[in-house]
C-alpha cells in the first residue's frame, strides 16, 4: 500500500510538470505568433504594425538640392476601423524649409478613409530646398499605427548661389508696362531686399537670396498689387508669370528723357518730360515744380525753343504729351549739383513729383592773341613775337597748356617757357616765340600758325612776317648801280668826242 502511494504520488507530480511546460510552449507560441510581421510579395519597404500598412516600391531616390520628387505609397487597412486616418510626416533628418504634400491626382490630401481590407495609392510629394547641403536625409510617414522610412540623398547643392526672380507686368489690355517698381519684402519685413523697375517690354528679372517673398507691384495711375508666398531656390529662376495692373480712373506716368542735366555756367538747364495718361478718363494737368534752389526759376515750355511758359495741359486717356521744364540759375551761380522736383497735379487731387538735378560746372575759355599780327625780320636776324593766352572761362581752370608753331621749310622757331602748367580762370601768361628765317631765303612775306592746346580745349592763330634784305645789300645794290651808271656816262663821253 506504502509503494501504491508513492506511485500515485510520482504520477501526480508527473502530470504538473508536464502541464507547466505545455502551458509555457503555449505561452512562447502566442507571443511568436504576435511578433513575426508579414514578408511582402515584392521588394517594396513596407511596415506593419497591426491595423494598417504602408508600402513603397522605391523608397530612396537622388536628386539634386531644389528639385522636387515624389513617392507612390500603398495604404492597407489589414484588420482597422474605415474611419478616417490622418497621415502624417514626421522628419528626423531635414531640412526646415522643406515643403511635403500629400496627393490624390492633383487634389492635396491629409487623411484617408479605407474599410478593411482595402488598399489606395496615393503621393507624397517632397520639394527640397536648394541650399540643402550634400548627404542622404531621412524621414517617416505614419497613419494610424504604420510607419515607414523614406529616404532622399541629395547629390548636388546650390548653397551660396542666388536665386532669380522673373516676371511680366501688363495692364488690362495685356500692354507692357515699363518702370513698374517691383519691390520683394521677406517674410514679414517692413523693409525690401530689393526693389527693380520693369524695363520697356514689361520684363522684371533679378536675383534674390534664397526665402520666401511678398511681392508689391506698385505704378503711378495703376493700383497697386501684391503676391504672397513666392519662393526663391538657391540656383533656380522662380518664374512668377504675368501680373497685370489695373488702371485708376485718373493716373498720370511720367517719363523723364534725362533725370540729370549738365550745364555750364551762364546755360539753362533743360529737362524734356513725356506725359502719359493712363487713367480710364480725360485730365487737366496743374505743371509746377517744388524744392527749387534760391534764387533759380523753373518754367514748362510746349516745345524746348518757344518763349512762352504753360501752366496746365489737357491730355486725353490713352494719349501723351511732351512739355519741356527749363531751369533757370542765377547769375551768381556756382559750380555744382542742385536737387529740385517737377510737382504734376491731377484733377483728383493726385500730385505726381519726379525728382530732377541739375549739374552746374565752370567753362574753360581759351584766348590766344599777339600784340600785332605782321611782323617784319631781315634775313639772318632772329625775331621774338609775344603770344599771349588767356583763360576768358569760368571756373574751370586751364591745364597743361604747350604751343606748336608750324612754319616754312628751313625756319627754326623756339618757344619759351615750353610749357605752363596752369592759367587760373580770367588771367593770362606769355609765351615767346623765337623765329629764325633761312639766310638764304627770298624777301617776301610769310605765314606761321600757332596753335595752343590744353587739357581742355585748344585754339589756332595766325602770324605773318616780312621777310627783307640786309641794309648793306642795299648800300651794295646802289653802289652797283652808281658804278654801272658812271661806266656808262664815261663810255658816252669818250665816243660823243671821236
Amino acid at each position: 500500500m506504502i509503494f501504491n502511494k508513492i506511485k500515485n504520488k510520482t504520477n501526480s507530480l508527473k502530470r504538473k510538470n508536464l502541464f507547466k511546460s505545455s502551458a509555457s510552449a503555449l505561452l512562447i507560441l502566442m507571443l511568436f505568433l504576435t511578433t513575426v510581421q508579414p514578408v511582402a510579395a515584392d521588394e517594396s519597404e513596407s511596415t506593419y504594425q497591426g491595423n494598417f500598412q504602408i508600402t513603397c516600391k522605391f523608397p530612396g531616390k537622388v536628386i539634386e538640392a531644389g528639385e522636387t520628387i515624389k513617392y507612390d505609397l500603398t495604404i492597407s487597412n489589414i484588420a482597422g476601423t474605415d474611419y478616417a486616418k490622418k497621415i502624417r510626416v514626421d522628419t528626423f533628418k531635414g531640412e526646415e524649409d522643406w515643403e511635403f504634400k500629400f496627393l490624390s491626382g492633383d487634389v492635396e490630401i491629409d487623411r484617408i478613409a479605407l474599410s478593411k481590407g482595402q488598399s489606395e495609392t496615393i503621393q507624397l510629394e517632397v520639394k527640397t530646398a536648394g541650399d540643402t547641403p550634400v548627404d542622404t536625409y531621412q524621414f517617416r510617414v505614419s497613419i494610424d499605427d504604420a510607419k515607414i522610412w523614406l529616404y532622399v540623398i541629395i547629390d548636388k547643392t546650390h548653397a551660396g548661389e542666388d536665386g532669380v526672380l522673373k516676371l511680366e507686368v501688363v495692364n488690362e489690355q495685356g500692354e507692357k508696362i515699363k518702370g513698374a517698381k517691383v519691390s520683394a519684402f521677406l517674410k514679414r519685413s517692413s523693409s525690401p531686399e530689393t526693389s527693380v523697375y520693369s524695363t520697356a517690354d514689361g520684363q522684371v528679372r533679378t536675383e534674390l537670396d534664397q526665402g520666401t517673398y511678398r511681392l508689391v507691384i506698385e505704378k503711378d495711375g495703376y493700383l497697386t498689387r501684391e503676391k504672397d508666398d513666392v519662393r526663391i531656390q538657391s540656383g533656380y529662376t522662380e518664374d512668377v508669370g504675368t501680373l497685370m495692373l489695373e488702371r485708376k480712373n485718373y493716373g498720370l506716368d511720367i517719363d523723364v528723357k534725362a533725370p540729370v542735366v549738365t550745364a555750364p555756367i551762364g546755360d539753362k538747364p533743360l529737362f524734356e518730360i513725356k506725359l502719359s495718361n493712363v487713367g480710364k478718363s480725360d485730365d487737366s494737368f496743374m505743371l509746377s515744380y517744388e524744392d527749387m534752389p534760391d534764387g533759380w526759376y523753373g518754367r514748362y515750355k510746349e516745345t524746348s525753343d518757344s518763349k512762352s511758359e504753360l501752366s496746365e495741359v489737357f491730355i486725353r486717356a490713352g494719349e501723351d504729351k511732351t512739355v519741356f521744364f527749363e531751369v533757370i540759375p542765377p547769375y551768381s551761380v556756382t559750380k555744382g549739383d542742385y536737387e529740385f522736383s517737377s510737382s504734376i497735379k491731377s484733377s483728383d487731387g493726385s500730385v505726381y513729383e519726379t525728382g530732377l538735378k541739375s549739374t552746374i560746372k565752370g567753362s574753360s575759355d581759351l584766348q590766344v592773341f599777339s600784340d600785332k599780327y605782321l611782323y617784319e625780320v631781315t634775313k639772318g636776324d632772329t625775331i621774338e613775337i609775344p603770344v599771349k593766352i588767356l583763360n576768358n572761362g569760368n571756373g574751370v581752370a586751364l591745364t597743361n597748356i604747350k604751343v606748336e608753331v608750324s612754319t616754312p621749310d628751313g625756319w627754326k622757331v623756339t618757344t619759351s617757357p615750353e610749357t605752363i602748367p596752369g592759367i587760373s580762370p580770367g588771367e593770362r601768361e606769355v609765351v615767346t616765340l623765337k623765329v629764325v628765317p633761312p639766310s638764304n631765303i627770298a624777301a617776301s612775306e610769310y605765314k606761321i600758325t600757332v596753335k595752343v592746346l590744353s587739357d581742355q580745349e585748344e585754339v589756332s592763330d595766325s602770324i605773318r612776317v616780312v621777310v627783307k634784305e640786309s641794309s648793306l645789300i642795299g648800300v651794295l645794290g646802289i653802289l652797283m648801280i652808281i658804278i654801272v651808271a658812271g661806266g656808262v656816262f664815261y663810255m658816252y663821253r669818250k665816243h660823243e668826242r671821236r
